[in-house]
């Protein structure tokens, strides 16, 4: 990678384009400055909740909190489960929702989420569903 300063004496031998492309070079190195620098927003709280599925194939749901960065969803025995940000997808098994595999978990970070509820259900009563919420 050629250096700002000296890639600014190059393109002045190049005429009249020089300021263009030196401006657009610019952008870039400031565009890049900024994403390695870290300045997204990070999570800076993290919510967990539980949800009991008492009933088979049944919709349950939670609300996640204003300025969700991510979340991870799971079972706590590993069962498989349903879930979708739609309602009346899971209970039915009704296209399109994720199918979350046993031993698994669905995970989702970047993530700048507002008034977003969370559906899932499970083929097997009596289960706890653990929602871990970044904020």
């Amino acid at each position: 990678m050629i250096e700002i300063s000296r890639s600014k004496s190059w393109m002045k031998r190049v005429g009249s384009w020089y300021s263009d492309a030196w401006n657009y070079l610019a952008n870039i190195q400031e565009l890049i400055t900024t994403l390695v620098s870290g300045q997204t927003s990070a999570a800076t709280r993290l919510i967990v909740y539980t949800v009991k599925t008492a009933v088979a194939d049944r919709q349950y749901s939670q609300l996640l909190p204003a300025n969700t960065k991510g979340f991870t969803i799971q079972v706590t025995d590993g069962t498989a489960f349903r879930l979708s940000t739609e309602p009346g997808r899971v209970a039915g098994a009704n296209r399109p929702y994720w199918t979350v595999p046993t031993n698994s978990s669905f995970d989702e970070t970047d993530l700048d989420l507002t008034n977003t509820t969370l559906y899932f259900a499970s083929s097997t009563a009596d289960k706890t569903i653990e929602i871990f919420v970044k904020i």
